[in-house]
């Protein structure tokens, strides 16, 4: 009776063929390493977040008198298995942003963003903007103390733009000079609607393109077709392997570590007349955050930290050399290095109190994370030069 039923919806859709072309006649390289795991694994959470996201919204109440009271009193006591969801969306959002950041690193790793994979690289760009927005409104929702400040500390950073631009732009993501009712409702519906709309699109788009152009190849070298092996069953058994061993990791979290996720300031309800002594936004947006306030003009500091956002969209244009994948490249992997670290360390930065020491410390990192991109232009006209090829004549190469 069900192989009928397949049969029949077969006979109208051509799943099955749609199937096999999509997993077992699409071929990907051989040596594929772990890390290119980490984009299924981000597809997985993102799974998570939108059923649990789903879930949550049936009971939140985005009234600034109402939404502390609906999630830790509605949600984790009152509804069945509310405090499930809700461990499984906060420890989502964060195993989502780590995934995301892995697979970039890995992607800039492995020079996935050059020729023919420019346009993926942008989109994939889009998607982690589009994934920062979404949980920065995501946070402010439970109107905790961390919640609230976080929202109230968020505008001043467009509101350092001169000229009243700033103070425009602040004013208008408060809803008011006070955040309220209309702010929290704006967020809701940024978070709940709009940006997960955005975000389903631009993750479909970015599977589209790389469906249609391939995976890298961790050798740098494009291989034919005949040389790579089908996805099915060589690849996706082992990243089913792996997918089973982060849901033990990620269940894990769920039940026993939440504290790591859900802050214990965060459990008071929020209030305008008591300031925290010190607040912080979540751990992957403390590089950007620590950038800002390293430099000491605002103004400055706000240009600097987009300026990181524009020269990762760039990136693809900023390095136009024919090498591909930091095995072949030294310069780039001493570069890489140094980006790593100083993202890291701007990470750690962010945490700590801003002292004088820490604000040098701060600054000495921001120069070397820009010196990775100011040396993608001069790597890449050394290694052009080395083969004797004209810029242009470079960027078109392909190995």
């Amino acid at each position: 009776m069900f192989e009928r039923v397949i049969d029949w919806i077969d006979e109208r859709t051509h799943i099955k063929n749609i199937l096999r072309e999509n997993f077992v006649e699409y071929k990907v390289p051989k040596g594929l390493t772990f890390p290119y795991v980490f984009g299924v694994l981000s597809l997985v959470t993102m799974f998570f977040q939108f059923v649990s996201g789903i879930l949550l919204s049936m009971y939140y109440e985005p009234s600034i008198h109402e939404a502390f009271d609906s999630i830790n009193f509605l949600i984790m006591k009152k509804v069945n298995f509310g405090w499930f969801f809700r461990h499984v969306h906060a420890a989502g959002a964060n195993f989502f942003m780590a995934l995301i950041y892995l697979h970039m690193a890995t992607a800039i790793y492995y020079n996935a963003y050059k020729r023919p994979r420019e346009l993926t690289w942008i989109v994939g760009c889009i998607i982690y903007l589009l994934m920062i927005t979404t949980a920065l409104t995501g946070y402010i929702l439970p109107w905790g103390q961390l919640s609230y400040w976080g929202g109230v500390v968020t505008p001043e950073i467009p509101g350092s733009i001169p000229w009243g631009i700033g103070e425009i732009i602040a004013t208008w993501m408060k809803g008011g000079y006070r955040l309220g009712d209309l702010a929290l409702g704006r967020l809701f519906a940024f978070h709940a609607i709009l940006l997960p709309m955005l975000l389903t699109i631009m993750v479909i788009i970015h599977l589209i393109l790389i469906r249609r152009i391939g995976v890298t190849d961790p050798s740098g070298f494009e291989r034919k077709k005949e040389e790579k092996i089908p996805f099915h069953p060589y690849v996706s058994l082992k990243e089913l392997g792996v997918i089973m061993w982060f849901l033990a990791l990620f269940t894990y979290f769920v039940f026993f570590k939440m504290d790591k996720f859900l802050p214990k300031e965060n459990f008071e309800p929020a209030d305008f007349m008591k300031t925290p002594s010190h607040i912080a936004p979540e751990w992957y947006l403390l590089p950007f955050f620590q950038v800002f306030r390293s430099i000491p003009d605002k103004f400055l500091g706000f240009i600097a930290f987009n300026l990181i956002i524009l020269l990762l969209f760039l990136l693809p244009f900023l390095d136009f050399s024919a090498v591909k994948s930091a095995r072949n490249r030294p310069a780039f992997l001493v570069m890489y290095i140094i980006l790593i670290i100083s993202f890291t360390a701007l990470t750690i930065l962010g945490t700590l109190d801003p002292t004088p020491i820490n604000a040098k410390l701060g600054l000495f990192f921001t120069i070397t994370l820009f010196a990775f991109f100011i040396s993608l232009p001069i790597i890449s006209i050394v290694e052009c030069k080395r083969m004797n090829l004209e810029r242009e004549e470079c960027k078109t190469k392909e190995f």
